[in-house]
C-alpha cells in the first residue's frame, strides 16, 4: 500500500481515536482491522448490534464501521437506536455490505444515519481515506475541548492569582495601619509607665507583661508586612547606602546576647570591617533571624558561630549551630513561608515560620543566595553569598563559594 493513502501514528500529545467495527463475522472484523491499523487509531471490535451498544456506553468514538446484515440487531436497527441516543446522536456511522445494492435500500440506510455506504469488496485506501477524514475531526474536536478546559482553568487561575493580590494588599492595610497604630499606644504607654517608677510590684509586672506582649505583636506585624510586601511587586523593596556588614553583625549578636545572657555568639570575621552597598536595616534583619534560628534549634550549652569573610566582589556571611541536623525531608521546603522546623511546642508557638522566608526575600533583594547545609557531624550552617554593591552582578556559582574561601579568624 502507497505510504501516501495514510497519516503516521499521532504524537504523544495528539489524542488518539477510537473506531468501532461492528460485524458477525471475524474473518471481516480481522481484514477492517488490518486495513484500517496503518491509521495508528485504538479499534474496538464488536460482534453484534447488541454489543456495539454496550461499547458506545463505554466511551467515545470517532466513527462506526457497521455491517448491514446481522442476526438478531441489523445494522439499520443498530444505528436507529444509535441515533435515538442523545450521546451519540451525530456519531458517523459507515456501512458496509455485499448485499442491497437497490436504491431505496441505500436511502434508507442512510435515512437511519449513515453518512456512507460501501458495498464489498471495499477497497482499502478508500476505506482509511474516508476513516482518516471522521478521525480528523474527532481528533481536532478533543483539540478544542482540551483547549477549551485548559483556557478556563487559566482563567480560573488568572481570578484566583487577582484574589490573593487584593487580599494581600487588604492585609497589607491592616497589618501595616490598622493594628500598628494602636500597637503603638499600648507600647508607649506601658513603657511611659515603667519608666515613672511609682508603680507597685503587682502593677510593674503587668505592665512588663503588656511591653513584652506589645512587643512580640510588634514583631508579628512586622514579619506580616514584609510577607505581603514580598509578595507584591517585584518582590521585598531594599534601600542599599555604603555601610560595614561587620558592623552590623555586631550590633545585631549584642542584642540577642542580652536577650539571651545564657548563649554565646561568637563572632569571627576575616576582616575588622566588611564594607558594602545595602539596605543596612534589612541586613541586620537577615542575620537576627539566622541567628534567633541558629539560638533556637541548637543545646543552650552550644556556642552559635557568626562569620565573615571576602573576596574582590564577593563577601561571605554564614551562621553555625551545632545540635540535631535538619531533616532531609525538610531541607527543600526551609525557606517556603509559614514553614518550621522540628520545633518544640514552646517554639511553636513563638514562631510564624516567616523567619527564614523572608531572610532569603531580603538576600535575593540584594541579588544575593542565601543556602543551608545540615549533618550529623558539621551541625547546621546557613551562608549568605552577597554582591558588594546590591546593583551589581549576581554572584560567583556555589562551587567557586567554596574554593578558596580563607579561613576565618577572630576580630
Amino acid at each position: 500500500m502507497p505510504h501516501s493513502a495514510f497519516r503516521d501514528p499521532p504524537g504523544d500529545d495528539t489524542p488518539r481515536a477510537r473506531i468501532l467495527l461492528v460485524d458477525d463475522t471475524p474473518a471481516n472484523l480481522l481484514s477492517l482491522e488490518a486495513i484500517l491499523e496503518p491509521l495508528g487509531q485504538e479499534l474496538v471490535l464488536a460482534r453484534s448490534g447488541e454489543e456495539a451498544l454496550r461499547e458506545l456506553l463505554r466511551g467515545e468514538f470517532a466513527c462506526i464501521l457497521m455491517d448491514v446484515q446481522m442476526p438478531g440487531l441489523d445494522g439499520l436497527e443498530t444505528a436507529r437506536l444509535i441515533r435515538a441516543r442523545e450521546r451519540t446522536r451525530y456519531l458517523p456511522i459507515l456501512f458496509i455490505t455485499a448485499l442491497h445494492r437497490e436504491a431505496a435500500f441505500i436511502t434508507k440506510g442512510y435515512a437511519q444515519g449513515a453518512v456512507d455506504y460501501l458495498l464489498k469488496p471495499v477497497d482499502p485506501d478508500i476505506l482509511r481515506t474516508k476513516v482518516q477524514v471522521f478521525v480528523d475531526l474527532y481528533v481536532r474536536g478533543e483539540q478544542v475541548k482540551r483547549q477549551a478546559v485548559e483556557l478556563v482553568e487559566r482563567r480560573r487561575a488568572e481570578e484566583a492569582a487577582q484574589r490573593a493580590s487584593e487580599l494581600e494588599q487588604q492585609l497589607m492595610g491592616i497589618v501595616g495601619h490598622d493594628l500598628r497604630t494602636p500597637l503603638s499606644v499600648v507600647l508607649t504607654t506601658a513603657k511611659s509607665q515603667l519608666s515613672s517608677g511609682a508603680l507597685e510590684p503587682a502593677q510593674q509586672k503587668a505592665f512588663e507583661r503588656v511591653a513584652r506582649s506589645g512587643e512580640r505583636i510588634q514583631h508579628i506585624v512586622d514579619l506580616l508586612t514584609d510577607f505581603t510586601r514580598s509578595r507584591l511587586g517585584d518582590g521585598m523593596p531594599v534601600m542599599p547606602r555604603a555601610g560595614d556588614l561587620n558592623e552590623v553583625c555586631r550590633e545585631v549578636a549584642d542584642e540577642l546576647q542580652v536577650a539571651r545572657p545564657g548563649r554565646l555568639i561568637r563572632c569571627d570575621f576575616s576582616r575588622d570591617s566588611l564594607h558594602g552597598v545595602w539596605d543596612l536595616e534589612r541586613m541586620a534583619q537577615v542575620v537576627a533571624n539566622l541567628l534567633d534560628n541558629a539560638l533556637k534549634y541548637s543545646p543552650e550549652s552550644s556556642d552559635v558561630r557568626l562569620s565573615t569573610w571576602e573576596k574582590p566582589d564577593v563577601v561571605f556571611l554564614e551562621v553555625h549551630n551545632e545540635g540535631a541536623p535538619i531533616r532531609r525531608e525538610l531541607l527543600p521546603h526551609l525557606f517556603e513561608p509559614f514553614r518550621r522546623g522540628d520545633a518544640s511546642r514552646a517554639q511553636a508557638r513563638t514562631s510564624l515560620g516567616l523567619g527564614l522566608y523572608i531572610a532569603r526575600a531580603v538576600v535575593e533583594a540584594h541579588r544575593g543566595r542565601l543556602t543551608v547545609r545540615s549533618s550529623e557531624a558539621g551541625g547546621t550552617t546557613f551562608r549568605l553569598c552577597l554582591p558588594r554593591r546590591a546593583d551589581a552582578r549576581p554572584p560567583v556559582s556555589h562551587a567557586s563559594e567554596a574554593d578558596g574561601a580563607p579561613a576565618p579568624m577572630s576580630a
